[in-house]
């Protein structure tokens, strides 16, 4: 049986004051900070959150920007590439 996963905050986030963005199954989700964060003189506007599906925990979250997605979407385009 296929499970489904709504796009909704998971119960695993602790996060409730992000306000939602996105879910990737019950293993990666995404929102929007309550409050900005400078980082390396850049705000971080986002958090994500990943989940160890073994143990069914929080394994990191991650706070990023604009730039960060960027560069991980290049990432991802590099690797995806590589299966080709």
């Amino acid at each position: 049986m296929l499970s489904e996963w709504k796009q909704e905050r998971p119960a695993w986030c602790p996060h409730g004051d992000c306000g939602f963005v996105f879910r990737v199954q019950d293993a990666v989700c995404s929102g929007r900070l309550p409050v900005s964060e400078e980082h390396d003189g850049v705000d971080n506007t986002h958090r994500l959150c990943l989940r160890n599906q073994v143990e069914g925990e929080l394994l990191a979250e991650i706070s990023w920007n604009r730039t960060d997605a960027w560069h991980l979407l290049r990432l991802c385009e590099v690797v995806q590439a590589d299966f080709s």
